[in-house]
């Protein structure tokens, strides 16, 4: 008789930053198919970033009409930020949004939806707004090139806001944002798991399947980045989630553009169970980083109820259907080991995963700051 694999049981999940790309021009995703990824790798909310292709979340209507969907076909709990910047010309509408919103999204880098660079100066006028709209609520930082310690000082320092910098891929991020921290200023820092389990060479044979923004660090500054993180430097893990489909990123890999972003929801857990085992990281970190402190930055609370059971089984990730869930259809993870599956899922009171099947009736929640989950 084959023997069981061990199970562990620990805190569900929280993803602050994916790209559910419903409502957009990108078909890559819907909140159904990638809410049901999320749910089956082991989170109980995600938080939906506002760059959706073609339409970008900057007008109460938008919200709504995210909400809406949600509402209807989501798998599990999400959250959505509002979006504001230089050229969308909406002041009118955050004070509308904010109250429906996670957090504020600022895109001072290129990316999907994006295509300029701006300075800290630009978002000046849009961070005050802000801060007197929803002083509790995070403004989320994509930087780009621009002055990391300007941001920080004006944001976390002057308006004395909650800030987050995502998806850092250098240590001399985290080195900014730890001096910060040091003076008391309230600001964290989070990572990919793309950019602590690949590098910049993979752009070489994978070619735009690799490239997102920010890009993938050298092979010394991921294993830097993946030390920073066990250690409690970074603060969080988040995925990222970003899918484009085959076609598209194919499709740019013969043109003279790029097409930024990846998928991965279900593998971002896995993926660190892996490293502990490999003694790279501990437990502890895992479920600080990837449920207690994202949780904390959003403003949520998570139930004691609110768990997942996992099989701890090796497996190599493949571009098969029952490993990839997301409706982009492939990863860029392929080839990695990874640990763990889900056998079981609760959120409160309500159990979504049984014996490795979905169990739980859509839709589920859109959820606010100060919900428990």
């Amino acid at each position: 008789m084959p023997k069981l694999p061990e199970t562990i049981t620990i805190p569900s999940a929280v993803d602050i930053h994916v790209h559910l790309r419903e409502p957009s021009t990108n078909k890559a995703e819907t909140i159904e198919s990638g809410s049901k990824a999320a749910l089956l790798g082991g989170f109980a909310l995600i938080c939906d970033m506002s760059n959706n292709p073609g339409r970008p979340t900057w007008t109460l209507r938008r919200t709504m009409d995210k909400h809406n969907r949600i509402w209807r076909t989501s798998y599990i709990p999400v959250a959505t930020y509002a979006g504001s910047q230089p050229e969308s010309n909406n002041e009118r509408e955050l004070p509308k949004m904010a109250p429906l919103s996670i957090g504020l999204k600022s895109y001072l880098g290129e990316t999907t939806g994006n295509s300029r660079e701006y300075a800290a100066a630009d978002f000046k006028d849009i961070w005050q707004l802000w801060d007197l709209l929803a002083p509790e609520k995070p403004i989320m930082i994509h930087r780009g090139s621009a002055d990391l310690d300007e941001i920080i000082s004006f944001t976390a320092g002057e308006l004395g806001h909650r800030t987050h910098i995502c998806h850092t891929n250098h240590p001399d991020e985290v080195e900014i944002v730890h001096r910060a921290k040091r003076e008391g200023l309230p600001v964290t820092i989070g990572v990919c798991p793309h950019h602590i389990f690949k590098t910049s060479h993979d752009v070489l044979t994978e070619g735009e399947f690799a490239k997102m923004q920010p890009p993938l660090a050298h092979q010394t500054d991921t294993e830097k980045l993946m030390h920073l993180l066990a250690e409690g430097y970074i603060d969080i893990v988040e995925s990222d989630h970003a899918p484009h489909t085959k076609a598209k990123k194919w499709g740019a890999e013969h043109t003279s553009g790029s097409c930024y972003g990846v998928p991965g929801i279900e593998f971002v857990i896995p993926l660190l169970l892996r490293a502990e085992k490999k003694g790279r990281i501990s437990r502890e970190r895992i479920v600080n980083a990837t449920s207690t402190m994202p949780a904390y930055i959003v403003g949520l609370s998570l139930s004691p109820y609110t768990k997942v059971t996992w099989a701890m089984e090796e497996f190599r990730i493949e571009d098969e259907q029952e490993q990839v869930i997301s409706g982009s259809g492939w990863t860029p993870y392929l080839g990695m080991l990874a640990v763990g599956k889900v056998q079981r899922a609760t959120v409160k009171d309500k159990e979504l995963i049984c014996d490795g099947l979905i169990v739980g009736e859509k839709p589920q929640i859109v959820t606010r700051r100060g919900t428990i989950i």
